[in-house]
């Protein structure tokens, strides 16, 4: 039986490049990336 290793969701998002402006960022982009498609999967409405 082969055994596959899931890479954990923050390193697919780590080289993605930020483009916001520095002083108006609250949390880091991956962090961001990873709570939308959480709420967007939970079907979250706020």
């Amino acid at each position: 039986m082969e055994t596959r290793t899931i890479a954990p969701l923050a390193e697919y998002f780590k080289d993605v490049k930020d483009p916001r402006i520095e002083r108006k960022k609250l949390y880091p982009l991956n962090e961001a990336i990873i709570i939308t498609i959480v709420a967007f999967m939970s079907m979250a409405e706020g």
